[in-house]
């Protein structure tokens, strides 16, 4: 390190010994040599224009707070918050379809009927049947408030006629599910059968969408799960809408953790009134789990040995600049930065080039 290395100062002066000088003669000038080696020695050290020539250049960064906002990615899938897959209640013959694909249909509307004669006729001979027994009934009544007649007659006429309004109730029932009616606004976007064909409970009948409302639904690693929680801001993109970016809350998170991939899910809102936003479609979830004041330094400049990870600090030492080793404990990664929650302090000189050229107590330049 210094401007006179001690090695070639011998060098040179046994370079100087001639060879035709008597033993004794060269064993006197090495010890002269060494006398005066000690020498330059001490001037060395004690020179304060003495000349360092193998100063090492860095830049720094000077430790200060600032704002740090952490914020990862997640991959998810878009679904409808209205979105059907209609089967009717009961099987059926298709009688008529009301509706064709791509009609928008109001909450309620009927779109598709099922045969239902026997039915009918079943309601029809009902109701025959019940106006026969609510005048008996009433009849019965009549006689019986007067203490006439018996009172099993009385009895008998009345569980009649309760009997035959409640076939009649549950008949009506079943004609009502031979309509298929819309559960919500929406549009029709697949219709799977046509008049004619049988329909039965569980196989799709009608696809009914609406599109103002989407969820957007993706697994987040649960090493986030303290940090995300309902109405946490978070935005939405679309790969295949470079363009579009929604803002959102997030509206949901699940409390239960998938053994398989060890995720929890989380459920985003977003508003798609101009239905560009369709069903399946991929969407990444940008979430931001942290925000707050904190040093941080560029992540590439962050050593690790067996003690810990650690940086080097250029401190002024004897008038010179020289560069300490400085183990510190790290945080979150802010996009090429990482956060330093320890080790370093206010307007400390953090090296962040040249770091690789030196060790503690190299002395360094700093430039801009």
């Amino acid at each position: 390190m210094k401007n006179i290395s001690i090695i070639l100062i011998i060098a040179v002066l046994f370079g100087a010994c001639s060879s035709e000088k008597s033993t004794e003669d060269i064993k006197n000038e090495i010890f002269e040599y060494k006398e005066k080696i000690k020498t330059l020695e001490k001037e060395l050290h004690n020179n304060p224009n003495v000349v360092e020539t193998n100063i090492v250049k860095v830049r720094i960064l000077e430790a200060k707070k600032t704002k740090v906002k952490h914020t990862f990615s997640s991959t998810g899938t878009v679904q409808a918050e209205n979105m059907a897959y209609i089967s009717p209640e009961m099987n059926g013959q298709v009688k008529n379809i009301y509706i064709k694909e791509g009609q928008f249909v109001k909450k309620g509307q009927l779109l598709i009927t099922l045969n239902s004669d026997v039915i009918q006729s079943g309601i029809s001979e009902l109701k025959t049947g019940l106006v026969l027994a609510k005048v008996m009934y009433e009849k019965q009544k009549s006689l019986w408030d007067q203490k006439i007649g018996k009172e099993v007659d009385y009895l008998q006429a009345k569980n009649q006629k309760e009997s035959l309004e409640a076939k009649l109730a549950t008949t009506n029932a079943q004609l009502r599910m031979s309509r298929i009616y819309a559960p919500f606004s929406g549009i029709v976007d697949e219709i799977y059968l046509k008049k004619g064909e049988m329909a039965m409970p569980g196989r799709q009948v009608i696809d009914l969408v609406n599109l103002n409302i989407m969820e957007v639904e993706a697994d987040i690693s649960e090493k986030y799960l303290p940090h995300i929680k309902k109405g946490d801001s978070v935005k939405i993109k679309f790969p295949t809408y470079p363009n579009i970016i929604k803002a959102a809350t997030i509206n949901r998170t699940g409390n239960i953790i998938n053994k398989a991939n060890r995720t929890f899910k989380v459920v985003v809102k977003i508003d798609n009134r101009d239905k560009k936003i369709k069903p399946n479609m991929l969407a990444e979830i940008l979430v931001s789990d942290y925000e707050g004041e904190n040093y941080s330094a560029p992540s590439i400049i962050i050593k690790k040995d067996r003690k810990g990870e650690y940086v080097f600090i250029a401190k002024e030492e004897n008038g010179k600049l020289t560069a300490e080793k400085r183990y510190i404990r790290s945080g979150l990664h802010s996009g090429n930065n990482t956060i330093i929650e320890s080790g370093v302090n206010e307007n400390e000189k953090i090296i962040i080039e040249g770091y690789n050229l030196i060790n503690t107590g190299t002395v360094v330049e700093i430039v801009k």
